[in-house]
């Protein structure tokens, strides 16, 4: 069975991989004619837009993922069936059992690549990708260096370090000079919040220089009429579903800490939880799905049949969760909700074809 093993978690391997490029390759190809459009806005050159497209390639690759392994699995079992191979097996009496878990361990392969690519690429380079992007279109941020974002306001000169999702953003530093080029103050808030058209800031240091020597004070609060456009930081903010899972943690706690709505920040943690079951239930999916006795069924249309089940899956999903946050459902139940509906469908038909 070792050998039998290896043959099938290959197969599933180079298979999921020429489905996941060739996915990669079409949403690249439309996401740089997209792209093309928007070039001549501020600095966005088609230079920008091809760095663009290339970062967030990682994204698309992490959400590609269960559709890209059910299009494997389907690939991989059709190539047995036409081959006559699946019919050896069973008559040698390998059970539908056995093959399960032939191809769970080559979806577990692909469930780590998923899980190093959703949390050490993806996150990292989608921030960058929109930051890149909103720093060459936008006339407001005049800079984006390794301290975050710097931007002028008349004689002020401001440096955002941090941009959090819901308008928030953390250790900023104002410095105001006068006519002359001088530096007149310094101020440094820890935290700021947009609302109500006013930025909130708090824990507030400020620095006067004068002729006789530099003064200090001290506020809890303060309200300022211009220090970015919120707009701004809704296209530079990575997306929910986007962070890592420690980041979406820290957040959901932050949340609850301030007595604030974070159902789409767990929303997006236990989304990002399951996708290792989702993965494997899709997989094991294509299991029942391709009789032995079949061989009239050609493998490219076994790779359509699995891309079609990937797709509705994926919308599924997406309309699961949607849901979810609009209607106040637990996160638990509308993130993992389409997978159990995955499994009791591949549990249910596989105890029919066994």
């Amino acid at each position: 069975m070792k050998i039998i093993d290896r043959y099938i978690i290959v197969t599933l391997i180079k298979a999921a991989t020429v489905a996941m490029v060739t996915f990669l390759a079409i949403i690249a190809f439309l996401t740089l004619i997209d792209e093309l459009g928007d070039t001549g806005r501020g600095n966005y050159t088609t230079i920008t837009a091809i760095q663009y497209v290339l970062l967030v390639l990682p994204r698309v690759a992490y959400e590609l993922f269960p559709i890209a392994a059910v299009i494997g699995a389907m690939a991989t079992l059709g190539i047995l069936c036409h081959n006559s191979e699946l019919v050896i097996l069973r008559t040698s009496g390998v059970s539908l059992v056995r093959l399960a878990w032939s191809l769970t361990k080559g979806g577990l392969l692909i469930v780590l690549a998923a899980v190093l690519v959703g949390e050490f690429v993806a996150p990292v380079s989608e921030q960058t990708a929109q930051q890149l992007r909103t720093v060459a279109m936008s006339e407001q941020i005049t800079l984006k260096t390794r301290n975050g974002f710097w931007s002028r306001d008349g004689d002020n000169f401001i440096n955002i370090r941090k941009i959090l999702p819901g308008n928030r953003i953390e250790d900023i530093y104002v410095y105001e000079f006068d006519n002359n080029n001088n530096l007149k103050s310094s101020t440094y808030a820890q935290r700021a919040e947009y609302i109500k058209d006013r930025w909130q800031l708090e824990n507030i240091e400020k620095s006067y220089l004068t002729r006789t020597g530099v003064t200090q004070k001290v506020q809890e609060t303060e309200s300022w009429d211009a220090l970015l456009n919120p707009e701004l930081i809704n296209l530079v903010t990575i997306r929910p579903q986007y962070l890592t899972l420690l980041e979406l943690y820290r957040y959901i706690e932050y949340l609850k800490s301030n007595s604030q709505n974070s159902l789409q920040y767990q929303q997006a943690l236990w989304s990002k939880l399951i996708q290792p079951v989702t993965i494997i239930a899709l997989i094991l999916l294509a299991l029942p799905l391709v009789k032995s006795d079949s061989r009239s069924i050609s493998v490219s249309q076994r790779v359509l049949m699995g891309s079609l089940i990937g797709i509705a899956f994926h919308l599924f999903n997406q309309i699961a969760a949607q849901m979810g946050v609009v209607y106040s459902i637990n996160s638990i139940v509308s993130a993992t909700l389409p997978t159990l509906v995955v499994l009791a469908i591949t549990f249910y038909m596989m105890r029919r074809s066994a």
